[in-house]
């Protein structure tokens, strides 16, 4: 199922217009994610406010935003985002989004109400499936996104947390890379943390 254009999205043509519409498409998707209990970034209150009960130190990991929505901006064209909204997620994945982009909770006959889709999207499977398609439908957002930020979050993990357990709270989209990026890291010296 390709993505549909969704109402009110502008627009236009070149990187400005693009840009336009993955927010209007972003904004779009969160706030229906929203309605139906899905509020981006409670975990990483729910974290921080127990981080701060048990007096734990936290370290932000990730890319600043400012620096991945201007290298978002840079890798949007109007060609990358033909070819996103002609490529279909796969099916499984596919049925959950229909019902989210659609606001049809019956569509596909599987689950009993959108909130239940939107809770079918929150597992690792389903992330992996996402993540998949980004990288089939938009290699350009992936790298941004998903890719560059895997590899950050890895290195600043290993080189700023001390040795012994850490809890590092990050989207589901981000641990399978994350976890791949570890791996590759092995024991370079300059990644380590310091004693």
């Amino acid at each position: 199922m390709p993505l549909p254009i969704l109402p009110g999205m502008p627009g236009g043509t070149g990187a400005g217009a693009g840009v336009d519409m993955l927010k209007a498409a972003f904004q779009s998707f969160y706030k229906v994610l929203k309605q139906y209990g899905y509020v981006p970034g409670i975990e990483m209150l729910a974290a921080m406010d127990e981080a701060d009960r048990i007096g734990a130190d936290i370290y932000y990991g990730d890319v600043d935003a400012n620096d991945t929505m201007r290298d978002l901006k840079a890798a949007l064209n109007f060609g990358m985002l033909t070819r996103a909204m002609a490529t279909p997620p796969p099916a499984e994945l596919a049925e959950v989004l229909e019902g989210i982009f659609t606001g049809n909770a019956d569509a596909g006959g599987t689950m009993d109400s959108l909130g239940d889709r939107v809770e079918a999207l929150k597992t690792r499977e389903h992330a992996r499936q996402m993540t998949q398609w980004m990288q089939q439908s938009m290699p350009e957002i992936a790298a941004v996104m998903i890719h560059k930020r895997d590899r950050i979050m890895a290195e600043n993990l290993r080189k700023h947390c001390a040795h012994g357990k850490i809890l590092a709270v990050v989207g589901l989209a981000h641990v399978d890379g994350i976890e791949r990026e570890w791996q590759k890291l092995g024991d370079n010296p300059s990644l380590l943390p310091r004693s």
